[in-house]
Formats: structure tokens, sequence, C-alpha cells
């Protein structure tokens, strides 16, 4: 049977963090088994809202307490805890709506596929910049060249797999290197995954994004460097 629980890492989020428990309780019943909370050191009042949200959450949670490390390192303190055959992560921010979920997890239900990304389409009401939606093309497109796939928007916080293959993870690539490192792994496997377009609300720096162009540049060495020292495993 398969099963999900939502990874949510959380870092300073006091003002998304009470709504996100709202939208994740909205969500049809059975959707989720289990939301795993990791708080990544957050020094706000973040954990208290939540805590205080989750008393009237209608789902299975439990909450992670941990330095700061960067959302891969969340992730893997998470992944330890999971007991569901297949996992989602959802990033705290509010800028990807939880009600995707659904979406994303219907692919897996209807045995289309066992990996399934979240795609954005970036539109005036919707995008950051226009430097950032290119530059997360571009980093799509320098993936294609270099493993020869498609994936429409790597960079995407919006990936459901199979809880094993997190498990299997190295997590070698520390913060946003976490959304190169899983389609990275799936090439390895010989894998592809389902792509969903999902809605998208750009948050502003002020708000807390704090994705940079040093953040890209890292990802796509990582990719350069990851592609010609590592063989697809035979089939």
């Amino acid at each position: 049977m398969n099963t999900l629980t939502a990874l949510i890492p959380f870092y300073n989020e006091e003002r998304t963090i009470g709504e996100l428990v709202q939208q994740l309780s909205a969500l049809p019943k059975g959707t989720l088994s289990n939301c795993i909370f990791i708080d990544d050191g957050s020094k706000d009042s973040s954990l208290k809202i939540l805590e205080t949200a989750l008393r009237r959450a209608d789902f299975n949670f439990e909450i992670i307490r941990k330095e700061n490390g960067g959302k891969a390192s969340a992730i893997q303190e998470g992944v330890r805890a999971l007991t569901t055959s297949h996992a989602v992560i959802l990033d705290s921010d509010l800028e990807l709506a939880p009600s995707d979920i659904e979406k994303l997890w219907g692919v897996v239900e209807a045995g289309e596929s066992d990996f399934v990304f979240g795609y954005r389409v970036f539109l005036a009401q919707s995008s950051f910049t226009y430097r950032y939606s290119r530059g997360n093309q571009l980093i799509s497109n320098i993936y294609g060249v270099l493993f020869n796939e498609v994936i429409s928007d790597i960079m995407c916080g919006y990936k459901l797999l199979p809880s094993k293959a997190l498990q299997a993870l190295s997590y070698k690539y520390k913060h946003f290197g976490l959304e190169i490192e899983i389609p990275m792994y799936m090439w390895r496997h010989r894998q592809r995954p389902y792509e969903v377009q999902v809605s998208y609300r750009a948050r502003t720096r002020v708000q807390g994004k704090s994705i940079s162009v040093k953040d890209a540049v890292t990802v796509i060495f990582s990719m350069i460097v990851f592609r010609f020292t590592n063989r697809r495993i035979k089939a």
C-alpha cells in the first residue's frame, strides 16, 4: 500500500508557518499519512507558532529540531524518521501551494510513476524577477544538455519520490544542491520524473527569498563535475 509523508523544513518562517498548517489540514482525508516538520535552527517564533497551529491540525505530525545547516541537511534529518512508502518535499514559505500535493500524489496512485516533480510557469504575476526566471531555465537547460533528459524546472522544490530513494542520497550537495542531487541520483538509477504543473507565488528578498547567483553557479558546477565523474548503473 502506498502511503505519503510530507517533509517540511523551515527556518524563520513565522510569517507563513501557521497558514501552512491550515492549508495542510484542508487536504482531502487520506492524502497524507504524516507530516514531518524540521526546524532548521529558527531564531524567530516559527516553532512556537507551529506548535500552536498544530493543536488544531487534522493530520498526524512530528517535529524535529536541529542546528541550522540548510535545506539539504534538514531533509537528511527528516528522512531518518520516514515510515511511509513515499515522501514529498514541501517548502514552508508558501511559494508553492500545499494543495498541489494531491495533484502530485495522484500520479503515484494512478500508477503512472513513483517519481513526480512539480514545475512552475513564470508569468508576470508569479515571477520573482526576469533574471531569476531565466536563470532557473538556464540551469534546467544545462542539466538537459549534460544528462540528455528533459526536466522543465529542476530547481522547483516540489519533489515526490519513494522514501528508499531519499534515504539512499548522500546529501553531498548542500542547501539548494538538493534540487539537483535528486534528479542526478535518478539519472544514475535510470529513473525519470513525471512532471506536474504547480502554482507558484514568488516572495521577495524582504520576505526571505535567499537563492543567489552564487548558488546558481555552485549548482551548475556541481552538475558538470557529477556528470563527468559518475556512470549510470547498468539496467
